[in-house]
């Protein structure tokens, strides 16, 4: 009999969703605005990988790495590493109102690492999505990230993922991050949002 009523309630949960009994809300992504633009470099060099994360965790990007200077008989003019790729997110519940767990779910690039042609006399080779791989153990994709909201505290945040924040630069640096950043927790690598320039 229990188990009967039980059964009648569940129905009528289904039913009555507008009166009281609504499912709960999937996790979401913090209110930004999307698509947004994370950036992963050193400040140094001519490399840097670009991720343009949308709002339903999907995301494209692209990464190259100009090397100028490694040339050949057949391509004088140096060699670039490039990649372009997509891929998706999954959302667990947020840690706190600063900070969202992701996890990476796939990425696909659009061209097989190792492929290489030469044009305009440079030799271009086709690289991994530099980022987003576990580049420090197996080589293997990486699947934990976290997304930090400007407003994240500095204090407390690991200290290899300061090491790329944009903020180390400033004379003063602020108290909190000042912009969005992407956390490759098992690779230790991050990206981050940059004011946009106007022309």
């Amino acid at each position: 009999m229990k188990r009967i009523a039980a059964l009648i309630l569940t129905a009528l949960c289904f039913l009555l969703l507008p009166a009281g009994c609504a499912r709960p809300s999937a996790p979401a992504l913090p209110e930004a605005d999307y698509p947004m633009e994370l950036i992963f470099s050193s400040g140094a060099g001519a490399w840097r990988t670009v991720l343009t994360l949308n709002e339903d965790g999907s995301f494209e990007g692209r990464f190259s790495d100009a090397n100028m200077g490694e040339t050949g008989k057949d391509h004088p003019k140096g060699t670039v590493y490039l990649c372009s790729f997509t891929g998706r997110f999954s959302l667990s519940e947020k840690l706190d109102i600063h900070s969202y767990p992701l996890t990476l779910e796939e990425v696909t690039s659009d061209r097989p690492a190792g492929e290489e042609w030469i044009e305009d006399g440079i030799l271009h080779v086709v690289a991994g999505p530099y980022g987003l791989y576990n580049d420090y153990t197996d080589g293997k994709m990486s699947r934990a990230f976290v997304l930090y909201t400007p407003t994240a505290p500095i204090f407390g945040l690991d200290e290899e993922l300061l090491s790329w924040w944009p903020g180390r630069y400033e004379a003063t640096p602020p108290e909190t991050l000042n912009c969005y950043a992407l956390w490759n927790v098992d690779a230790g690598t991050a990206f981050f949002t940059y004011p946009k320039t106007t022309p």
